[in-house]
């Protein structure tokens, strides 16, 4: 008897438990994966770019105005932002498929002028001299230019989510000058072979091309609004190259000529942008307006080498170059 109330006791938690676990909530239905219907049409876009470049080696991005007890002192050139564009233009088709083709053209001109505190000259046989002054100037530019051909996948997940996945190819080019003039002025009779000017240039190349990847995701928050995530990686293959005018000297301890060197290499490319977007409706298409943020880093494109005379041996520098800043633009996208 006691037997028998244990098991129906047992059975009755049990359909209870279960009876229970079926009220935690609602059971979540996923979204279903779709295609957009069959369509065809055209788009255009521009948009403008505001854009400051980055250098990971600090020879490109900070420059030694002096020392203080032994302590070599640099300043940051903070390289100026400055305006440039992307243009695009794009043939939708089929379910959801496109073909985009993209071009971004940024340049930029810096100048910076740096006179430290003047010298201090010993001479034989008399006080200290702080006379000597030197008056310092940077200049530098930088043209780059990407092209890309993609070919994308619009994807919805739901409702409010969407994802266009792309492939393609990029091709880029990127060429930085630096020039420093240097006016060394007031130094004593004993050093008058110090007065004078110089200038230096060094210029850094890179082109080549290569397979690229992305993806576009999209929330979309009704009524036209909507906020973006957009992220793509490459692999490129081309040649680096650098020079200089560095002028001949045969001093003994100072021997220099100008340098040239480049090689072939792989550069990994990423960037990424966050934003937002409004879509305008329209009778023959839809007008879309956006600004975001983007960064880009291209890894190791660029070189400074330098070549010891007096050993033999040649000093290679990699850097980095990168772009970030924001941005603007419209698109329209019509129905054929």
């Amino acid at each position: 008897m006691f037997k028998l109330k244990g098991i129906i006791i047992a059975t009755g938690l049990l359909s209870s438990s279960i009876g229970f676990s079926g009220t935690m909530g609602p059971v979540c239905t996923p979204g279903n994966v779709t295609v957009p219907c069959p369509t065809m049409g055209w788009g255009v876009g521009i948009q403008a770019l505001y854009l400051q470049s980055l250098y990971s080696n600090i020879n490109l991005s900070a420059v030694n105005i002096g020392s203080a007890s032994g302590t070599r002192i640099y300043k940051d050139l903070d390289n100026d932002f400055d305006w440039g564009f992307r243009l695009e233009g794009s043939f939708h088709f089929n379910t959801g498929n496109d073909l985009n083709v993209n071009w971004v053209r940024w340049h930029e001109d810096f100048e910076n002028r740096l006179t430290p505190i003047p010298g201090t000259v010993l001479v034989p046989g008399a006080p200290e001299i702080n006379t000597i002054s030197l008056a310092t100037r940077y200049y530098s530019n930088t043209d780059f230019d990407s092209v890309n051909a993609e070919f994308g996948q619009h994807v919805d997940f739901g409702e409010f989510k969407d994802i266009r996945f792309h492939a393609g190819a990029q091709y880029a080019q990127i060429k930085s000058r630096f020039r420093a003039n240097q006016v060394i002025s007031g130094a004593p009779p004993e050093f008058a072979d110090l007065n004078g000017s110089d200038s230096l240039t060094d210029t850094l190349k890179f082109n080549g091309g290569g397979p690229r990847l992305g993806l576009d995701m999209m929330y979309n928050w009704g009524n036209g609004f909507a906020i973006y995530g957009k992220g793509a990686v490459a692999a490129l293959v081309g040649e680096t190259k650098y020079y200089n005018n560095s002028p001949f000297s045969d001093e003994d301890g100072n021997r220099s000529r100008p340098v040239r060197s480049s090689y072939t290499g792989l550069v990994p490319e990423l960037d990424a942008k966050l934003g937002a977007a409004y879509t305008f409706p329209l009778a023959q298409g839809n007008l879309t307006l956006d600004v975001g943020y983007m960064v880009v880093n291209y890894f190791n494109p660029l070189h400074i080498s330098d070549l010891d005379l007096n050993t033999a041996q040649e000093t290679r520098l990699q850097s980095d170059f990168g772009l970030h800043g924001a941005y603007a633009g419209i698109k329209w996208i019509g129905a054929v």
